[in-house]
């Protein structure tokens, strides 16, 4: 490693949420510091680890003044991640999770085109990555790839998996919005609505065909696996809501797309759930999905024939939709 410094307001800041992660912490940063993009400052933010990942992250605070470390708490991802986008002062912001890694040209390549365009959010395919290799993952196969678009005009892009750390953001656009991650304690899904809000605020946005960030799915330790705490999605949803509510213009382009968005989360996280709660997930699905009706959000033109039928069914008699769709959705 190697002494760099970066300047006041660097082209991009990013942020690194660590949470005893020592198996994986080196191979991270070590990509970060090999980025073609020189001006870029990497803030770790050290959620409480009781294994050796802050000394380990210290180390390399202390070997090259590109990397920050911010030791706190534990507190959650959400707060985690908060804090790490206070801290942020580049043009734009990206996030590379602690057991990922990063292609050396990922924040070059991803920082001159959105730079080029005066993008407010650029995304990317990425990797999948365990110790069988990189399997090349495709999103956003069929989009127009490096052409920019309006989200509230184009709203394809919201439909597919948040993949946050795939991305760089206009930091001005994130503080302007208000975009922060739900910080509750514990909470699962948070990059949910995070996603939502920037796609609901973007007004220039592109997608690039490569793939550069390498997700690991073989960290047994990864949040990702837990089925636990399924109603945190149902509190992402609503802060979606709530945020689209301070807004008349979000209001009308995006309040009907909320609704067909959860009808996918909702259906996985119901067909994985055991009988008891499984119902008690449903009870708490037609609440939200009438009150949209009643508020004038639900567009029968989002869904397919099949799945308005079954909202409706879900609506109107309870027992029934239950009895059909026992075993599933």
């Amino acid at each position: 490693m190697f002494s760099n410094k970066t300047s006041d307001t660097p082209k991009v800041s990013i942020v690194v949420p660590v949470y005893n992660v020592e198996k994986y912490l080196r191979e991270c940063l070590d990509s970060l510091l090999a980025q073609k993009l020189k001006d870029i400052e990497i803030i770790v933010v050290n959620d409480g680890s009781t294994d050796s990942s802050a000394d380990i992250a210290a180390e390399y605070a202390a070997h090259d003044s590109r990397v920050r470390l911010i030791s706190k708490e534990n507190e959650g991802y959400g707060k985690t991640m908060n804090c790490g986008f206070s801290e942020a002062r580049g043009e734009y912001v990206g996030i590379v999770e602690s057991d990922d890694f990063a292609d050396p040209r990922m924040f070059k390549d991803m920082y001159k085109f959105a730079k080029k365009h005066d993008l407010d959010l650029v995304k990317a395919n990425y990797f999948e990555h365990s110790d069988a290799g990189d399997v090349f993952q495709e999103p956003f196969a069929g989009f127009a790839y490096k052409t920019v678009f309006d989200p509230r005009v184009d709203q394809r892009a919201l439909t597919v998996l948040p993949i946050i750390w795939s991305a760089l953001y206009r930091r001005e656009m994130i503080e302007r919005e208000g975009i922060r991650f739900n910080g509750t304690p514990g909470a699962s899904y948070q990059d949910t609505s995070f996603v939502f809000q920037v796609w609901a605020s973007a007004r220039r946005a592109a997608i690039l065909p490569k793939g550069y960030l390498h997700y690991r799915v073989d960290n047994a330790n990864s949040s990702v696996k837990s089925s636990a705490k399924v109603f945190a999605v149902c509190d992402e949803y609503e802060l979606s809501r709530e945020f689209l509510a301070k807004d008349p213009e979000k209001q009308r382009a995006f309040g009907a797309i909320v609704n067909l968005l959860k009808l996918g989360t909702y259906r996985w996280n119901f067909n994985r759930l055991t009988d008891e709660s499984r119902r008690a997930f449903a009870e708490r699905m037609r609440e939200e999905y009438l009150r949209a009706r009643e508020e004038g959000t639900l567009d029968r033109d989002m869904f397919a024939p099949a799945d308005w039928e079954m909202l409706n069914l879900m609506m109107d008699d309870f027992d029934a939709f239950m009895a059909r769709f026992e075993s599933g959705m």
